[in-house]
């Protein structure tokens, strides 16, 4: 057990929720999968507490690499199951598959936000169009905006203090297709013609279950890629919640999550303020930065549900950490007054 909790074969646990999916999908228990990912996961990210689970530089040189690929691939057979057995489900077995595929779409965009940094034209390929099944055809455009334009919450994800999830979740998702469709968002004035071929397939993955006669489908996708958008936008939130109008270079933009668990199953999306420093980084070689939320993520989420809890935990958190930040930023201007020539 000590040589997984330290060995970056722990991310392969990440595919045991779109197999676990698929499974209880198939045989009419998703509520099973939606009760085991937001009811006992937690408790087990809880358990094994505060860890790192990624081994560098050895891992890139490993099959371990493959994982978002096969989550990916997994993620899509999970959905093809659900949405065939969601034609005949009855309501409440409906409903369960709804959720069930929205929680997992919420934990693959990890893995496909992986592959869209890759170099290799296929998966990024393939990540646009996932992407799109997800309910996020502009997700690679925003995304590029998103990092250009940190701290500013025209572009999504950026909450001040004060905000609550439930207000933030839906503006920033309209905010950011509103700043992907703007022509005034890209150095070229244009909108790349490539996120109108996203919208206009996935307006045919709509139309299309219709026009077989399947419209329970188009409801499935419609309700799945919604909880999926939500959860989202909520872990962005959780991500940026306090750093608002925040445009200095050595500015803190975001929350990072160290949780074991958490980074496992999410492959490291918890760190995430050394993403923004260079968003090309593998993930298996990121790490925390100073900034770290007090729970794993499928802790926050809950927390971040109820807003008086999540400001009485976190309003304090952003006042200390800007503090810091200002007498750290006031103490090195004036040693370069100083000593110009000895401070770097």
């Amino acid at each position: 057990m000590v040589c997984l909790y330290r060995s970056g074969k722990s991310f392969w646990l990440s595919l045991s929720l779109p197999l676990t999916c698929a499974l209880l999908s198939a045989t009419g228990h998703a509520w099973t999968f939606v009760a085991t990912t937001l009811l006992v996961i937690p408790v087990l990210d809880a358990f094994a507490g505060r860890g790192s689970p990624m081994l560098g530089a050895q891992l890139e040189r490993s099959t371990d690499r493959q994982i978002p690929c096969w989550f990916a691939l997994s993620w899509a057979a999970a959905l093809g199951i659900a949405a065939y057995k969601s034609i005949t489900a009855p309501p409440l077995q409906f409903i369960g598959l709804v959720i069930a595929c929205g929680v997992l779409s919420a934990t693959a965009m990890a893995h496909l936000h992986e592959l869209a940094h890759r170099s290799a034209v296929p998966w990024r390929a393939f990540s646009d169009l996932a992407f799109t099944v997800a309910g996020y055809p502009h997700y690679r455009y925003a995304h590029e905006l998103h990092h250009s334009h940190l701290g500013n919450p025209r572009f999504g994800s950026t909450a001040s203090i004060g905000t609550s999830s439930w207000y933030h979740a839906g503006r920033s998702y309209i905010l950011a297709l509103k700043a992907s469709l703007d022509p005034s968002s890209y150095k070229s004035r244009t909108v790349p013609r490539r996120l109108l071929m996203h919208f206009f397939v996935m307006l045919l993955l709509l139309m299309a279950p219709l026009v077989l006669g399947a419209w329970q489908v188009a409801i499935f996708m419609l309700g799945y890629a919604l909880i999926s958008a939500f959860i989202v936008e909520t872990v962005g939130y959780m991500q940026h919640y306090g750093f608002a109008d925040q445009s200095q270079s050595d500015a803190i933009h975001s929350w990072d999550v160290d949780f074991w668990l958490s980074n496992c199953l999410l492959i490291n999306n918890g760190y995430h303020g050394i993403h923004h420093d260079d968003g090309n980084t593998p993930y298996s070689q990121l790490a925390p930065t100073i900034a770290t939320l007090p729970g794993g993520y499928f802790h926050m989420l809950w927390l971040s549900l109820v807003p008086p809890l999540w400001f009485s935990v976190m309003d304090r958190r952003v006042r200390v950490l800007s503090k810091r930040r200002r007498r750290q930023h006031v103490g090195l201007q004036d040693q370069l007054r100083r000593y110009p020539g000895e401070v770097s």
